[in-house]
């Protein structure tokens, strides 16, 4: 887990957001104090550094949010996929006998229960492994059934489909955890932050060299960031936040109706 993934979302976007006003506030400052050692009203000076920083900084907000937004996106489709599986599989345990039938679908049973509470566990890194540990568990005499059954030349058709079926349901379980897992970088984060400090300190260095500067304009545009990495965030973090995956986990609770 990354050090940034300690602190909520919104509390990073507050700090952010308060120090970059900071530093257009130091930015002004320090462009006062420069016309004042040159002893002139206003400085024309190329914008060029300014507009260069600011274009970066709107490039990188963009290219992060938009790999924040595929990343959740990608997450969402796989719980959707993963409801599928299980789904396929458990309908094709009406393909055996009565007995293995029975015995298939309490497994099943006992699945689509840890598959509820790994998400119900939220960051809970030992509520996961206890939940993935039961995960394994039941797949694990789920597949040694459908293979013991597979050498019955009676469960030929049943066996064809329901091997393949459960294969992808086991499977689609390290694709889900290796998505939620995968987050963007600290390092595009932090080149982020440094980026946003430096535009705003020119921020403010730029409108005290000019004359005037319009607080309302640059308290709006810190709001901007802030908003924006607040968002970049919480779509980066599944279990908790504004933007959660709770309605695609409905997907496996519901399954969990085929049982009342």
């Amino acid at each position: 887990m990354s050090y940034l993934n300690e602190f909520d979302a919104w509390k990073i976007a507050s700090l952010l957001m308060l120090t970059i006003f900071a530093l257009t506030y130091f930015g002004y400052k320090a462009g006062n104090l420069k016309l004042k050692k040159l002893k002139v009203k206003t400085l024309k000076e190329s914008s060029s550094s300014f507009s260069s920083l600011s274009g970066l900084l709107f490039l990188l907000l963009a290219f992060t949010f938009g790999m924040s937004v595929s990343r959740y996106d990608s997450r969402r489709q796989v719980i959707v996929e993963e409801s599928n599986a299980i789904s396929t599989a458990f309908l094709r345990a009406d393909l055996y006998t009565e007995k293995e039938r029975v015995l298939f679908k309490k497994d099943f049973k006992l699945y689509i229960e840890s598959r509820i509470n790994y998400y119900k566990a939220g960051k809970d890194q030992d509520k996961i492994k206890l939940s993935n540990s039961v995960t394994q568990s039941i797949s694990t005499r789920l597949w040694q059934r459908a293979s013991k059954l597979s050498f019955d030349h009676t469960n030929t058709d049943a066996t064809r489909l329901m091997i393949p079926a459960l294969n992808e349901m086991i499977d689609i379980t390290t694709t889900r955890a290796a998505g939620e897992k995968a987050k963007v970088p600290d390092s595009i984060i932090w080149l982020l932050f440094v980026l946003a400090c430096f535009t705003s300190f020119y921020s403010g260095y730029s409108a005290a060299l000019k004359g005037s500067i319009d607080w309302l304009v640059e308290f709006g545009f810190c709001m901007m960031i802030s908003v924006t990495v607040l968002f970049i965030f919480d779509l980066d973090r599944p279990f908790r936040g504004l933007v959660t995956l709770d309605e695609s986990n409905k997907n496996i609770i519901e399954l969990s109706n085929n049982f009342n």
